[in-house]
């Protein structure tokens, strides 16, 4: 790096600096996402705490909110100011780095040098630390209805680029100690601090990332969004997916004190502790890895086949699952309800999916059973149109829905249509 550097950093961390005001709370903030004008998206809803993923059968259990749960549903795209936030964050990762080793490393002893990555490793560290204390604030401002939709995506995609940032700091450093000799760093520890990156960089933001740097409000995700004083739970149709993200702060403890319940336990032992939260996909499916990150009391499962997609963390403090992240096709999802209504010779029937998960509507004409293309609303809300098969995939709220449709041939309203 040479010595205009510096420079180039302070006048990029200014310009960036100045342009931070696009992120902040008010008309800006909410740019990025056209939230449901209708009232009943925003609820508040009373659910009894579990610590537990609920049950489902022929499926993955899911991990649910306990508490006082805050529901919206927001159109998240084109974001600006996350853009901004991101670039920020990056320069300020590089800059630290370039202050701490790397300006100076070239020249240092063995022992200036191992200590230039020790503190940079530290630092990594709390900046770690930072994410996870950003995270539950914001969750629990938006809990509170102190932030918006958009402002709690921002945090969640902040923190998404800014732990990309920080695992690539941690590999540049973990690369400096071959220039060390007999120094290195712990390859547990090093697991263990990749991990607590890796918790903020899952599919469903990956996703959330992709449609802020899109351009039209077809590329733009319909969100479910779900919190609570204890966690979150984001979730949203992709193509044929069904992507969910959960989290339960009250599900981990990490005090000083704590005992680590998985300390005595073998990996098998581990796998079977977390096969008693999720017996369909630990059981019938098989975990198809498994990692221990002691130093951070995380242990890690996977669950994956050609259709579903199931990543679970669990805590050693409390032996509890403190974050979800799930990949399921909707082809895969079992039924659990099914209902139809018949007006104007439209068949409308709706599809249920356990727990709270995908329903699915579709019209046809009653009579020949010909899927019939129509608008679908949930609640008052227009959600999209009917695919050529004649169905969409919808996200319901916690409590009670309504849906209707419009078609060329006619309308069917579950409030006032005949059952069938």
């Amino acid at each position: 790096m040479n010595s205009a550097t510096p420079v180039v950093f302070a006048v990029l961390l200014v310009t960036s600096l100045l342009a931070m005001p696009v992120i902040a709370a008010g008309p800006e903030a909410d740019d990025a996402t056209r939230d449901a004008p209708d009232p009943q998206f925003q609820q508040l809803t009373l659910q009894q705490a579990s610590s537990s993923p609920v049950e489902a059968e022929d499926t993955t259990n899911r991990l649910q909110l306990s508490g006082e749960i805050r529901e919206e549903r927001a159109t998240y795209g084109t974001d600006f100011g996350l853009t901004l936030a991101a670039v920020d964050d990056h320069l300020r990762v590089d800059h630290e780095q370039y202050t701490i080793v790397d300006s100076e490393f070239d020249t240092a002893t063995d022992e200036e040098r191992e200590n230039m990555i020790r503190t940079a490793n530290n630092r990594i560290a709390d900046r770690t630390e930072n994410l996870e204390q950003r995270e539950r604030d914001a969750v629990r401002d938006h809990a509170d209805g102190e932030i918006t939709d958009t402002e709690l995506i921002q945090t969640l995609l902040r923190n998404y680029n800014e732990a990309e940032s920080l695992l690539n700091a941690l590999n540049e450093i973990d690369d400096r100690t071959d220039a060390v000799p007999g120094y290195s760093l712990s390859n547990q520890q090093v697991r263990a601090d990749e991990a607590a990156l890796d918790l903020h960089r899952t599919s469903l933001r990956a996703n959330l990332d992709q449609a802020s740097q899109s351009s039209g409000w077809d590329e733009r995700p319909d969100v479910r969004i779900q919190t609570s004083e204890d966690g979150y739970s984001l979730s949203m149709i992709e193509g044929d997916m069904y992507i969910l993200e959960t989290v339960r702060f009250d599900n981990r403890d990490t005090g000083p004190d704590v005992e680590n319940q998985f300390e005595d336990y073998s990996n098998s032992e581990t796998m079977e502790a977390a096969t008693e939260h999720y017996p369909w996909a630990g059981g019938e499916q098989s975990w198809s890895s498994f990692n221990d990150y002691g130093e951070q009391n995380l242990y890690f499962v996977e669950m994956e086949d050609d259709r579903n997609h199931l990543q679970v963390y669990l805590d050693g403090g409390t032996g509890d699952v403190y974050r979800e992240s799930q990949e399921l096709a909707l082809e895969s999802l079992p039924e659990d309800n099914n209902r139809s209504w018949i007006n104007d010779d439209i068949d409308l029937t709706i599809t249920e999916t356990p727990v709270n998960g995908p329903v699915e509507v579709r019209v046809a004409d009653m009579v020949t059973d010909d899927p019939e293309n129509a608008t679908v609303w949930m609640n008052g809300v227009e959600l999209g149109e009917t695919d050529d098969d004649g169905t969409l995939w919808l996200l319901p709220p916690l409590d009670d829905y309504e849906v209707s449709i419009e078609s060329d041939s006619g309308s069917v309203d579950t409030r006032t249509a005949n059952r069938r």
